[in-house]
């Protein structure tokens, strides 16, 4: 029994040994196999980087670029008037309808304001009554100064009547006197002293009657003064009173002006709105236009009573990409294509650009200014326009030179024997050739960046059929083995 269990222990321990070195022999045969692989992969890797891809180097030349820049436009008149009332009022008669022409202050319609005309009539009637007043308070001043005049030479009558009675005073006082002594001496009667008394105390009370007339007479002569002054006042009055009605005259002329309804120029009428007895205000013009009529007003609620174009020059407004934007400027030359005018495109020329661009749209708004006297260009039509873009002499490479990464533009850079990626600066290009102004230089040791420089044409620029096969520092062959002559 004993040899029989040694017999089945023999065997387990043989079909271990076995078992093991079967595992040693495949794991032998798939290291080779590995090594093999690796081994042939490195001999290929080491044959494909041997083999640098083959390029061209070419440097940037001066070239005149020309580029065109279509956008779809519209044209507008040059001159576009709302005629909106001045005042509430009716409209009494229209007169010109649309497509009618008409000239600078050609009546187009009149409007109606019973109160206002009255006003204005009564008006004129008060500066009329007013120019009246004046004269006759000028013929009253005159009436004063007369009356001064009078009143004065009254005061120096009454002064020299008060001299006369003075003397005649004088002159008996001392006759009393005198007789006083020749009566006291018994020379003369009594009587006649008597009588000389009398005729001093006559004289002195005509001369107290002259002393008081001359005091009416300057009072009278004061009077007659404050009179002529009050009436010179009375014509500062008049005339300040007509000065007011005249201003006002001219206010309601103004007013009654604005009941004529004229043209602000020359040009066509596009719009009417206007029609006998319509009541039109000023704020929104006619509040019984449709819905639909042009140019309505901001309110949306009524329209002008009529719409003036001027036509004799046309507006075409072309808005520029922002990428263009810096290349069209006044000056630029253009053309236009209005197809419900012409087939051929109308040369023209940049009049004016709105400088800043719409913050909306990034575009510059261009306006080209068509010359349209026989008015077959009609406002509002649809156009196409062109702006030529010139850039003469200027540094520029292929388009297929460039590669992009996001918003930078590169080319590929020769050096050594190595391409490397340079970052570029760009400008206008016309579909073959594109204008290149900076490059940034390479980034210092220290790792600052030492800026832009512009390009001089010295620069070597490599072109390949696949520019996806360079990498930054990867060694290439030139086509035709020479390194490229620095300029």
């Amino acid at each position: 029994m004993s040899h029989i269990l040694e017999a089945t222990g023999r065997r387990k321990v043989l079909i271990v040994v076995l078992t093991l070195a079967a595992v040693l022999v495949g794991a032998y045969l798939i290291r080779g196999a590995l090594r093999s692989q690796l081994s042939g992969a490195t001999r290929r890797d080491s044959r494909d980087v041997s083999d640098a891809p083959t390029v061209k180097i070419i440097h940037p030349q001066r070239r005149n670029i020309a580029r065109v820049v279509g956008q779809p436009s519209f044209v507008v008149a040059y001159e576009r008037t709302s005629v909106y009332p001045k005042m509430t009022a009716y409209i009494e008669k229209w007169i010109v309808d649309i497509g009618d022409k008409v000239k600078k202050g050609d009546v187009l319609a009149t409007l109606f304001v019973p109160e206002l005309v009255e006003e204005f009539k009564t008006k004129k009637a008060t500066v009329i009554l007013d120019k009246e007043k004046i004269d006759l308070a000028l013929k009253a001043v005159k009436v004063a100064e007369a009356d001064v005049k009078a009143a004065e030479a009254r005061l120096a009558e009454a002064r020299a009547t008060l001299g006369q009675y003075q003397a005649q005073v004088g002159r008996w006082d001392s006759q009393v006197k005198r007789l006083k002594r020749e009566v006291e001496r018994g020379v003369v009667d009594p009587q006649i002293l008597l009588e000389s008394e009398n005729q001093w105390k006559a004289s002195t009370a005509a001369m107290e009657a002259a002393k008081a007339a001359i005091l009416k007479a300057e009072a009278e002569v004061l009077s007659r003064k404050a009179a002529d002054a009050k009436d010179q006042t009375a014509v500062h009055v008049a005339r300040a009173n007509l000065a007011v009605a005249e201003s006002e005259v001219k206010r309601l002329e103004a007013l009654v002006g604005y009941l004529t309804l004229t043209a602000p120029f020359d040009g066509v009428i596009v719009a009417r709105n206007a029609n006998t007895g319509d009541f039109v205000l000023p704020a929104t013009g006619d509040p019984t236009a449709m819905r639909r009529a042009p140019d309505l007003s901001p309110s949306g609620s009524a329209a002008p009573i009529y719409v003036v174009d001027r036509v004799d020059v046309v507006r075409v407004f072309v808005d520029v990409p922002e990428w263009d934007a810096n290349f069209v400027r006044k000056g630029s030359k253009a053309s236009v294509l209005v197809r419900s005018y012409r087939d051929q495109p109308i040369p023209a020329s940049v009049i004016r650009t709105s400088w800043a661009l719409n913050v909306k749209s990034r575009t510059l708004r261009a306006e080209i200014d068509l010359t349209n006297t026989d008015s077959q260009i009609l406002p509002g039509a649809y156009a196409y326009s062109k702006v030529h873009i010139q850039r003469p002499g200027v540094w520029s490479i292929p388009m297929t030179a460039l590669t992009y990464s996001g918003d930078k533009t590169f080319y590929w850079s020769y050096k050594d024997g190595v391409a490397n990626r340079m970052e570029v600066q760009t400008g206008i290009n016309d579909g073959q050739y594109i204008e290149i102004t900076n490059r940034r230089l390479p980034t210092s040791s220290s790792g600052d960046d030492d800026g832009w420089t512009p390009i001089d044409g010295s620069e070597s620029v490599i072109t390949a059929e696949d520019l996806g096969i360079l990498a930054e520092g990867a060694a290439v062959r030139l086509d035709d083995g020479k390194e490229p002559a620095t300029k």
